[in-house]
């Protein structure tokens, strides 16, 4: 016996590859549970080519070992079975992690596993550890089986020709399901797209630019009735339909959302007019967005879901029930903004169901500042020209506040402020001293905004309007400038990139400085429920009315990739997509660094928030298997 020859591996690797088959059945199954023709197709390309490549992952080191292990047999043999039965094992228990969670192994499960009391609070118990300990015998007996049949059958012609055709047929599969995967991107194939991460660290191959280069086209036409038509049956939103009461004279909804406004502009100084509104109706001083960016954000705010979900309700283009509620009733609508619709693709997931001439977007040949001086005079327009007889919704996205930070001279209210914003050759360093002057820029920006603002409070008095009109005034997410080491926002969840200004005035409310902690996730059930939509709000929103006194143990915040757990004393990070090994240490509720003994007894604490937390992230999923 040669243990060190080629052919061995070769057929301990079309074993190993079998064996990861059946052990990635669960990942296939759930797949290809709501399949069409083509994502069958995919799915048993990408199952068969990530079994192959997670096979080869763990037997490769072993095999270049056999170089300098040609005479030590029993330790190669150790070394190839213990390796592939660990890469088997991890394989099976990421499996089970993402049955009950919709999460792959990531950093927290890690930290879970290895935390006094994480596996307890899964659930697991004596009979569970037994369970794990058989497994792992049989994995290592079936491995160990299929080493000493690789070292027989090295001289069988047929057994080298399968286990030399392996390699032919892998990058056949790969190519094939990356092809898939690219023209579904290019397609918006939600079958494909909302299924493809079912296989632990999924690699996408985004073909979009590629097709845009060729000419190609990318994006459908919409009309009032047409969207395009992908899969929505990973989608359960609502849990059940909804039953509205009747609503007698439906309120008119004005929606205010700055870009990257937090919470401490909120001062009569800087932005008066929200303040005056704030000192009549309700401020919520300690409101968070759904989100550090304005995807996250502002899909948190019409939703009322975690930015978790943003991938499966664009791929199914679906809207939100608020929207939904608001054209069920009839609603006038007057949806602007002084950025894009498209970017991010709020035209297919917020305003899904309008035209894309009823999005109105100012001209980009404008300073920002011009592009929202002109929207709040077209929205002006709108107020006075809209039908009376119906109620209306407006929507405006302000752009001021978005670095540069742009303001005419008459929005000065802070000096010094840096004159010129070069951002070539920007760095921390170069920054630093400057700060004071870029936050003077930002300040002249958000009065500007304000300004805005008061003109448009000013036509809805002047119309009597507030005694039948819901007003919000807030930001998509902050902003920082360095305090806690990071510029601008879409790094961290700290509270300069998370906590926003909230002020909301609600008809028949008094008037309220709520100190308690609320959300964006807050909002769409508050304003549902002002729609006639049933006052539990957990059959359709992670949120609540925004003027509950319940007690709540804890708030989430998205970015891309994970989600951010905030309860009384933590902040906690948690990938909710497969990010490596990466583990993101809990700090203070304020930001502040926790040492090792203050991190353990926090994660311990709050071990039943952040599994909640995360069963949330499916929450509005249907299983695969239902």
């Amino acid at each position: 016996m040669k243990p060190s020859n080629h052919a061995v591996f070769r057929l301990f690797l079309l074993l190993t590859t079998l064996h990861m088959l059946w052990v990635t059945w669960g990942f296939f199954s759930e797949g290809v549970a709501a399949a069409t023709h083509i994502s069958w197709l995919f799915h048993l390309t990408a199952w068969g080519f990530y079994a192959f490549l997670y096979s080869l992952i763990v037997v490769l080191p072993a095999w270049l070992s056999s170089i300098f292990l040609k005479r030590h047999s029993r330790l190669l043999a150790a070394l190839a079975v213990g390796l592939t039965s660990a890469g088997l094992m991890f394989i099976k228990s990421d499996l089970m992690i993402y049955d009950l969670y919709r999460f792959h192994f990531n950093g927290f499960v890690w930290n879970l596993m290895t935390t006094k009391g994480g596996m307890a609070s899964l659930g697991t118990s004596g009979a569970t550890y037994i369970a794990i300990a058989w497994s792992v015998l049989l994995v290592i007996s079936l491995q160990l089986l299929f080493w000493f049949m690789s070292l027989r059958l090295e001289q069988v012609t047929l057994a080298r020709r399968s286990a030399v055709a392996v390699w032919l047929v892998a990058p056949l599969m790969f190519a094939t399901q990356g092809l898939i995967y690219g023209i579904s991107d290019v397609k918006n194939i939600g079958a494909v797209l909302d299924t493809a991460e079912v296989y632990p660290f999924y690699q996408q191959i985004l073909m979009r630019k590629l097709a845009a280069r060729f000419g190609m086209e990318i994006e459908r036409n919409r009309s009032h009735n047409h969207r395009l038509s992908v899969d929505t049956a990973r989608l359960h939103y609502p849990l059940q339909p909804l039953n509205y009461q009747a609503v007698d004279h439906p309120p008119n909804i004005i929606i205010f959302a700055a870009e990257s406004l937090r919470w401490d502009r909120l001062t009569p100084e800087i932005m008066p007019n929200a303040w005056q509104l704030g000192q009549e109706g309700a401020l919520f001083t300690q409101h968070y967005s759904s989100g550090n960016g304005t995807r996250e954000g502002l899909f948190g705010m019409f939703y009322g879901l975690y930015g978790s979900y943003w991938a499966s309700f664009l791929h199914a283009q679906q809207s939100p029930l608020l929207m939904d509620r608001l054209l069920s009733l009839d609603y006038q609508f007057d949806l602007r903004t002084s950025a894009k619709f498209s970017y991010p693709e709020f035209n297919k997931t917020l305003f899904a169901k309008f035209p894309l001439t009823d999005l109105h977007e100012a001209d980009e040949g404008m300073n920002p500042w011009r592009r929202d001086e002109w929207n709040a005079s077209q929205q002006i327009a709108f107020l006075k020209q809209r039908d009376r007889s119906k109620p209306f919704m407006s929507f405006f996205f302000f752009e001021s506040t978005h670095a540069r930070y742009d303001f005419p001279d008459q929005a000065v209210v802070a000096s010094p402020y840096l004159g010129d914003v070069n951002y070539w050759g920007m760095s921390r360093a170069s920054l630093q001293p400057r700060i004071g002057e870029f936050k003077n820029r930002y300040s002249n920006a958000a009065h500007w905004i304000d300004m805005q603002i008061g003109r448009v409070l000013q036509e809805l008095r002047a119309q009597g309007l507030l005694e039948n009109t819901i007003i919000i005034i807030t930001g998509d997410h902050g902003e920082e400038f360095l305090e806690k080491g990071n510029w601008g926002h879409n790094s961290t969840f700290v509270e300069e990139q998370t906590h926003v200004p909230m002020v909301m005035w609600m008809p028949g409310q008094p008037h309220a400085e709520v100190k308690s902690v609320t959300s964006h996730l807050d909002i769409s059930p508050t304003l549902l429920q002002a729609l006639g939509a049933p006052a539990d709000a957990s059959t359709y929103s992670l949120g609540r009315n925004i003027f509950s006194t319940q007690q709540r143990d804890f708030i989430v915040v998205s970015d891309w990739r994970t989600i951010g757990v905030m309860t009384d004393n933590m902040k906690y990070r948690i990938a909710y997509q497969q990010n490596g090994m990466k583990h993101y240490v809990p700090t203070g509720r304020d930001d502040a660094v926790l040492n090792a003994e203050q991190q353990t007894a926090r994660t311990e604490e709050h071990q039943p928030q952040l599994l909640q937390a995360i069963k949330n992230c499916s929450r509005f999923l249907a299983s695969f298997k239902d």
